[in-house]
């Protein structure tokens, strides 16, 4: 629930699309969280953590996605230089419009997916940090999945209280120069943490 890519996806869904495409991006990180932890209780969090090699081969490609990211936000930025905002109506100032080109629930789903189960780390992180809550005569097969659901829901309800700020905000952060500035400081943290996926820090 610390800053990184997925709440940089989140803000950016957000302010170029709409709720509903930012909420179902929410609900593929979560689904993906899910799937690794799942995985992790399967055993695989611990493959990863003894095979070197593989782990790397996972941390490499999920650079490569994070740093296609960045790609396609240095292109949305490029495209809004010397755009002008239009001029405000009524209508635009109570319900600002999103921009065009939004993604689909399906797409957004995707990508939030994507985003989250590209990193490997989520699942070595759940694996070793969730057993040691487990309460004591509770059978760490009933724990870890119970304090896994737990968590994965408190991150839900961070990702939905954020993205309710950045929409309430959205009307002053929706003019061209600010998307711009949006667009470019969502391309530089989506190349630092593909650096830094890539390189295992």
């Amino acid at each position: 629930m610390t800053p990184g890519p997925d709440l940089v996806m989140i803000t950016n869904l957000v302010l170029n699309g709409s709720l509903r495409v930012a909420t179902a991006a929410a609900l593929g990180m979560i689904t993906a969280g899910a799937v690794q932890a799942g995985l992790g209780a399967a055993g695989l969090a611990a493959l990863l953590a003894a095979s070197p090699g593989l782990f790397a081969a996972f941390r490499w490609a999920g650079a490569v996605v994070l740093l296609g990211w960045a790609v396609l936000a240095v292109r949305r930025a490029t495209a809004r230089v010397g755009a002008v905002a239009p001029a405000p109506t009524p209508e635009a100032t109570a319900v600002p419009a999103p921009a065009t080109g939004e993604p689909s629930g399906r797409q957004a789903f995707g990508q939030g997916l994507l985003c989250t189960g590209s990193n490997p780390k989520v699942g070595i992180f759940l694996m070793a940090f969730l057993p040691q809550f487990v309460p004591v005569g509770m059978a760490p097969e009933i724990g870890v999945p119970l304090l896994a659901a737990c968590y994965l829901a408190l991150g839900l309800i961070w990702l939905l209280t954020w993205m309710r700020l950045v929409h309430r905000l959205a009307p002053h952060l929706r003019s061209p120069r600010v998307l711009r500035i949006t667009d470019s400081l969502t391309a530089v943290v989506f190349g630092l943490f593909a650096v830094r996926l890539a390189l295992g820090g």
